[in-house]
């Protein structure tokens, strides 16, 4: 597995500031957390299931690319990392629906 953090620093309110991404193999998404400027957070994959709002495509192999100076910046983290933030997923609510349960 690799473990991924998507940095954006973008002036829509309704795109996610930080991106955690758990990949396979194929580099895929197997797990994913969003956490909004606004403190909502979302959490795919995994015992959410909700597998079908994981990205289909594959992320690239160097990182980089994905960079804009100034808005997104992705680099690789540990697997504890990831970990520790999906568990903090845990702790908040399930997705949009969840806010209203």
């Amino acid at each position: 597995m690799t473990y991924v953090l998507i940095e954006q620093n973008l002036e829509e309110e309704d795109e996610p500031r930080h991106i955690y991404a758990e990949l396979d193999s194929s580099r895929r998404e197997v797990r994913r957390v969003e956490f909004y400027s606004n403190g909502l957070c979302f959490a795919y994959g995994g015992a959410y299931g909700r597998e079908e709002a994981l990205s289909p495509t594959p992320y690239p192999t160097d990182l980089r690319t994905l960079n804009r100076p100034g808005e997104i910046e992705a680099h690789a983290i540990t697997a504890e990392a990831f970990q520790q933030i999906w568990g903090q997923a845990q702790e908040r609510p399930d997705g949009f629906m969840g806010m209203f349960a």
